[in-house]
């Protein structure tokens, strides 16, 4: 008898947090400052239940892990198991918009970070939990994320997209520090405060960037940095990659030149990304 078959792209994607042990060590630390015995917990984009089973041994009596993938739910019930946890953590098996909860929680915990929050889930996740899961006065973690760009010049990449004369549409990819060059400072490109009820907006920047290398700026890259309680910050190198997003074309810069770059995207909707480069 056959069946279908689907590589667990999502179920590995999770699997890999578990290697990041910088990043789980400030989970655990803002997570055991938050919960309190007895809270109601939720975890959006649970994954492999790491952060449920976090909240579970910091004494929450209820937790509600949620996830969109049925290979990550399978997996995390498993974990819990293992860890004895199976009557504290409930698993949720749908997309976050679609869980109605039949209590609000005092914790919600979503990591879905990305590089810029254009990728993944994060901003609009954690709009849903604050309108729908949180109590009033409940914690948000994390509770907010700044995000930088940068002009770099990263010619792999770039040449990626094409071969032998075939042409492919450049696209957002990830990237390691050894692969880019950066050509100027770090700039502002937005703040989101993941407590707030309001709808997220969209980001419509214009950046201004004071060459300082010569060289040929192939795109921006994206950074960031995340709240989650007070002292304890995630960064980069809590085992994340940078996100390059290319220029339709390349541009040469010299050192003192000042390029300008308009961003436009709407976080957590991948193809919204419009760059512009205005000098």
């Amino acid at each position: 008898m056959t069946r279908e078959y689907a590589t667990p792209f999502s179920l590995l994607h999770a699997v890999s947090i578990l290697s990041h042990k910088s990043r789980l060590d400030k989970f655990w630390r803002a997570i055991h400052t938050v919960v309190r015995d007895g809270d109601v917990v939720a975890d959006i984009g649970t994954g492999t239940g790491i952060l449920a089973l976090m909240a579970a041994r910091a004494g929450a009596s209820r937790v509600i892990a949620i996830d969109v993938s049925r290979e990550s739910i399978d997996y995390a019930k498993r974990a819990s198991a293992a860890n004895g946890y199976e009557d504290v953590i409930e698993f949720k098996h749908c997309h976050f918009s679609e869980f109605e909860p039949d209590a609000r929680a005092d914790v919600v915990l979503c990591e879905m970070l990305s590089s810029m929050m254009l990728i993944e889930q994060q901003v609009p996740a954690s709009h849903h939990a604050v309108q729908k899961i949180l109590k009033p006065q409940g914690t948000m973690l994390p509770r907010s994320v700044q995000v930088y760009a940068i002009p770099v010049s990263a010619s792999g990449l770039y040449e990626r997209f094409t071969f032998h004369g075939l042409e492919f549409v450049r696209v957002p990819q990830t990237s390691d520090r050894n692969d880019i060059v950066e050509l100027a400072n770090l700039q502002t490109l937005a703040y989101f405060d993941l407590t707030e009820r309001r709808e997220p907006k969209s980001v419509d920047t214009t950046l201004e960037f004071q060459i300082v290398d010569d060289g040929t700026a192939h795109g921006l890259a994206g950074a960031f940095e995340a709240s989650l309680v007070d002292g304890v910050t995630l960064t980069m190198d809590d085992g994340w990659r940078d996100l390059v997003l290319p220029f339709t074309r390349s541009v040469k810069v010299a050192t003192g030149d000042t390029l300008k770059v308009r961003v436009r995207f709407v976080p957590g909707i991948f193809d919204s990304l419009r760059l512009e480069v205005l000098t």
